[in-house]
């Protein structure tokens, strides 16, 4: 086999690290806190990121009924997860003097891209502002019926955040089927009764627990097959995205004084109804 060395691709430029190590503040005055809060929610955007493309790959593998490709899309992101919440010390002992330059922070400096659209892609409907959701964004407008990115449309998205905090993105991702419908499109494909009502919601608006749903839950626990681990590993997803909430919620209050969490969910869950049916197994 003969190799094209002239088109070899080498590992700086494929890592685009020169892009990607140049600290957005290496000029900017003040101590080293800044900085160091710069790197650190660029490493955690870099991470929820590719969490955005592993949520997408799990939901490719529920449509298509690729038990096993999902499990493995849900292990990939437990993993990020995990380490998304073990690089959240970096920054705990961070406090607002520390940040640049005698600035103060407001708890949206600390809110790393990706965060608010990755919430939404699993399922999560509320729309009352985070503290990084209220500068001023083309999403802040209240959208018309004929300027809505349809459901349709590039269905899982890989990331990105043109406005720089994914306000945009999180938006759009509230009005397309989410992880938890994916998840419903999938235990009615292997014949379990899910309530009609349930598949053909309207997938903007948050999904209230259902007894009927619950029901179909204990059936496919007690099946004990391929459904039943997908099940369990969305609630250590669930379990693992709260975690990620609390610490960046007290790493914000530890910071700036400010409540980092003014809607209350820091233990909301995602997925109530998976959480609901543990008392009835």
């Amino acid at each position: 086999m003969i190799v094209d060395q002239s088109q070899e691709t080498a590992y700086p430029s494929y890592l685009a690290l020169d892009e990607i190590l140049t600290p957005p503040s290496r000029t900017r005055p003040g101590g080293s806190g800044g900085t160091l809060l710069a790197v650190a929610l660029r490493a955690q955007g870099l991470w929820f990121e590719q969490l955005l493309r592993e949520l997408g790959a799990l939901q490719r593998g529920l449509d298509r009924g690729d038990g096993p490709g999902a499990l493995r899309a849900v292990d990939r992101s437990l993993r990020i997860l995990r380490a998304l919440v073990a690089q959240l010390e970096v920054v705990e002992p961070l406090a607002a003097w520390e940040l640049a330059g005698g600035e103060t922070a407001g708890p949206g400096a600390f809110e790393p891209a990706g965060f608010r659209e990755a919430e939404a892609v699993l399922g999560w409907r509320d729309r009352r502002p985070s503290p990084a959701d209220r500068r001023p964004s083309p999403a802040d407008r209240r959208p018309s019926s004929t300027d809505r990115r349809p459901p349709s449309a590039e269905p899982y998205p890989a990331g990105g955040s043109p406005d720089g905090g994914g306000v945009t993105e999180a938006e759009a991702a509230r009005h397309r089927p989410s992880v938890f419908d994916s998840l419903l499109g999938y235990l009615a494909a292997r014949g379990y009764p899910v309530p009609c009502d349930l598949l053909y919601r309207d997938v903007s608006s948050p999904a209230a627990p259902s007894p009927g749903l619950q029901d179909v839950l204990v059936r496919v626990h007690r099946d004990d097959g391929a459904a039943a681990q997908i099940c369990e590993r969305l609630v250590d997803l669930d379990e693992g995205f709260q975690e990620w909430r609390y610490r960046h919620a007290r790493i914000v209050e530890r910071a700036t004084g400010d409540d980092a969490d003014p809607r209350g969910d820091v233990f909301a869950p995602v997925f109530p109804d998976l959480w609901a049916v543990r008392s009835l197994l």
